[in-house]
C-alpha cells in the first residue's frame, strides 16, 4: 500500500480441468475494479490488481496465494473452488478474502466473505428438495464433476440431504470427468437407476453432453436441475438441447429492471470487452464478490488494516451489492443461503423463463429451511 495505491490479489483457474467454466471470472473482477478506479478508487487509492492461476487444484491455489502475499497484496479475491486447504492459514494470518462460495469453508472463517452460500458445516437446506418435489420427482440421479474434489463432495451431500428431506429418493451419485468419461456411459448409469429427476452438479459447459446423451438414450425427466448455466452464452450455444432444464441462481435475475444490473452491464461493456455477452453468471458473481471486497476496504478507513477490514465488514447486516443480491447479514457467516430463484430453458431453447417462487418475500424466490442446524 502507498498513499495513492493499494494492491489486491486475484486467484482463479485460468487453466486446468475447470478453467473453461471460470474463464470470465477475471472479467467481472476487472470490470468492478475499473469502475471503482474511474471514480477515484477507494478512499483516494487506486486499486492495482495482480492475478495468479491456481490451475484448478488446491496446491495451485496455495502457491498462487503465497506468491501474491509475498508480492504485498492487501487481501485476496478468490474466484475458485480450491481454497479449503489454505483457508485455516489465511484465517490465522488475518488475510481478508472474498470470492465465490464453492466450498463449506466460506461459512467457517471470519476473514472470508461471499454471498449466496450453498454450503454450511453440517447442514443443508430444504429449498432444492422443495423445487424438485413441486414437479413430482420421486427418485433423483445426481451427476457431479469428480475433478472438483472437496467442493463437489460437499454439494453432493447438500443436494442429497435436501432432496431426501422432501421424500425424494437419491441414488448413489455418478462421477463425471470432462473429456475422459463418456457421456453415453453416464446416461446408461442414469437409466439403470430408474430416476425421474436429474441433478447436474457440473459446470454449464459440462452439462449439455450429459443431458443430450440421456435424451438420446430415451430418458425423460419430470424435472432436471443444474447448479450452473444461467447465462446468455450458454443459451446461445446449447439452448436447443437444454430445453426444459432448470438452473438455480442466488443473484438478481437477468430479466430484472435493476439499476445495479444496468451498472454492472455498462461496467462490463466499458472495461471487459472480451466478455461479449454481459449476462454471465460467473462474471456477475465475480463482480459482486469484488464489490464486497471493495466495501471492506472502504470501511477499513483512510489508513486501512486487515483487522479493520474484517471487523467492519463483518458488522454489515444489510449488504446487497447495490441490489444485485438479496439483503445479506454478513455477521451471520455460518448460515447457508435459504432462498434461490430458478429459471428454466423454454421449449424452443431460446430464452430462460422464470419459475414462480414459493415461500419467500420475492415472488421469484424459492425459500426453504435449514437442515441439521
Amino acid at each position: 500500500m502507498t498513499p495513492t495505491e493499494v494492491k489486491v490479489g486475484l486467484v482463479y483457474p485460468d487453466s486446468g480441468p475447470v478453467g473453461a467454466g471460470f474463464r470470465y471470472a477475471r472479467s467481472g473482477v476487472e470490470a468492478r475494479i475499473a469502475l471503482a478506479n474511474a471514480s477515484g478508487g477507494v478512499n483516494g487509492r487506486k486499486i492495482v490488481l495482480e492475478w495468479r492461476d491456481d490451475q484448478g487444484n488446491t496446491s495451485g491455489f496455495a502457491r498462487a496465494a503465497d506468491d501474491l502475499l509475498r508480492a504485498g497484496v492487501f487481501g485476496l479475491i478468490a474466484e475458485t473452488l480450491f481454497v479449503a486447504d489454505t483457508a485455516d492459514r489465511l484465517d490465522k494470518e488475518g488475510v481478508p478474502v472474498a470470492g465465490v462460495p464453492g466450498e463449506a469453508v466460506w461459512t467457517q472463517h471470519r476473514n472470508m466473505f461471499t454471498f449466496g452460500s450453498l454450503q454450511a458445516a453440517g447442514s443443508s437446506v430444504t429449498t432444492f428438495g422443495l423445487y424438485l418435489r413441486r414437479f413430482g420427482a420421486t427418485r433423483a440421479a445426481l451427476v457431479f464433476n469428480d475433478t472438483q474434489s472437496r467442493s463437489a463432495e460437499g454439494l453432493v451431500r447438500l443436494f442429497t440431504d435436501s432432496l431426501r428431506s422432501q421424500g425424494i429418493a437419491v441414488a448413489d451419485p455418478i462421477g463425471y470427468t470432462p473429456g475422459i468419461t463418456s457421456p453415453d456411459r453416464v446416461a446408461a448409469q442414469i437409466k439403470a437407476l430408474d430416476a425421474d429427476a436429474f441433478v447436474g452438479i457440473v459446470s454449464g459447459e459440462d452439462l449439455p453432453p450429459i443431458y443430450t446423451a440421456a435424451k438420446r438414450a430415451g430418458l425423460t425427466f419430470k424435472v432436471a436441475l443444474a447448479s450452473s448455466g444461467y447465462d446468455t452464452q450458454f443459451l446461445a450455444r446449447h439452448g436447443a438441447s437444454m430445453a426444459g432444464v432448470s438452473v438455480l441462481t442466488p443473484h438478481v435475475l437477468f430479466t430484472a429492471d435493476s439499476p445495479a444490473l444496468h451498472a454492472y452491464r455498462q461496467a462490463v461493456i466499458d472495461h471487459a470487452p472480451e466478455l461479449d455477452q454481459t449476462d454471465n453468471e460467473i462474471a456477475l458473481g465475480a463482480y459482486i464478490t469484488t464489490d464486497e471486497f471493495l466495501l471492506g476496504l472502504e470501511l477499513a478507513g483512510a489508513c486501512p488494516t486487515r483487522a479493520a477490514f474484517i471487523d467492519n465488514l463483518r458488522a454489515v447486516r444489510d449488504y446487497d451489492a447495490g441490489g444485485l443480491i438479496p439483503t445479506t447479514d454478513l455477521s451471520r457467516f455460518g448460515d447457508p443461503n435459504l432462498c434461490y430463484s430458478f429459471v428454466r430453458v423454454n421449449q424452443t431453447g431460446t430464452a430462460f423463463e422464470v419459475v414462480p417462487g414459493v415461500g419467500g418475500p420475492d415472488p421469484h424466490q424459492w425459500c426453504g429451511t435449514r437442515l441439521g442446524a
